[in-house]
């Protein structure tokens, strides 16, 4: 569910993606971070994905992203909850605007428990062939392709490998492997698009309050402010995600046995929570460690 209004912090009042981009071309917005959920009991920030880009290097317009965490309170949160719960795949990215490509894969976020039926002599995590349609899909062909797809376990081995593919990503154009893989290198936030890239980098599992910190071991920069980017997740995905990795007991046992090589599917760029770095992590489907 996509917010159709947050609070501009600098305004002092909900508006539209497309009103923000009007106030940020004026200087009455100066931040895509300056954005909180727009119900009375929520203060969850946001930010206007794609605000500080060039029109003409857009891929999209902007539009909001919730990149901190809901209040109990939050009427939204409930409604996004609500429609989760009410969808079968709850991780699918894909829309039904996303057309076929010839020789892309797509990444397959479904949790273990909700994967699909692979046919047989597939590798895990990959989907591909044809299925039958629903009766009111494409009934004079009786089958629809379906797009190959990977697991982000999957499609971190095949970066490791140097192997060449392409990959199709929500809403965009195709892309090559290597160029949706980003090392956390030093880079000015600046430097990213709001677009589906995995972050990585070597980096450190912290026990925090409430969850799991993973704290890459480089530093990103924004202005003057200059640290190590992390994200963050909660108790309550990881009970929640048919994971084994990502059980508490197997977490538990990484802390103090020294870093490892994190990665990060996110939809939007690193951005500033405070005078931290973070980027935002769905759930343990976008997440990874070696």
């Amino acid at each position: 569910m996509k917010l159709e209004k947050a609070l501009a912090e600098e305004l002092g009042k909900r508006i539209t993606a497309q009103e923000a981009d009007m106030q940020y071309e004026d200087g009455k917005i100066t931040s895509k971070f300056k954005f909180q959920c727009p119900d009375d009991n929520c203060n969850a920030q946001v930010t206007c994905a794609n605000l500080n880009r060039p029109k003409h290097k857009r891929k999209r317009d902007p539009y909001y992203k919730v990149v901190g965490d809901h209040s109990a309170e939050c009427q939204i949160a409930k409604d996004i909850e609500y429609q989760r719960k009410s969808l079968r795949f709850t991780a699918d990215i894909y829309s039904d605007s996303d057309e076929y490509i010839d020789n892309a894969i797509r990444l397959n976020l479904l949790p273990p428990s909700t994967k699909r039926p692979e046919p047989a002599g597939k590798n895990d995590g990959e989907v591909g062939g044809k299925v039958r349609a629903k009766p009111d899909n494409f009934p004079e062909l009786g089958t629809r392709k379906t797009q190959p797809s990977k697991t982000l376990s999957s499609l971190i081995d095949a970066f490791l490998a140097n192997e060449s593919h392409t990959v199709q990503l929500p809403g965009t154009d195709r892309l090559n492997i290597k160029e949706l893989f980003i090392e956390i290198n030093g880079q000015d936030l600046s430097d990213f698009e709001d677009e589906f890239r995995i972050y990585y980098g070597k980096g450190w599992i912290n026990k925090r309050k409430g969850g799991y910190s993973f704290v890459f071991a480089n530093k990103l920069k924004f202005g003057e402010l200059e640290n190590k980017p992390s994200t963050y997740l909660s108790d309550n995905k990881i009970e929640e995600s048919s994971f084994r990795r990502f059980k508490k007991s197997t977490l538990d046992k990484l802390l103090d046995s020294g870093p490892q090589k994190i990665f990060l599917l996110s939809e939007t760029a690193p951005y500033i929570n405070k005078n931290f770095i973070n980027i935002w992590c769905e759930g343990p489907e976008y997440l990874d460690y070696r």
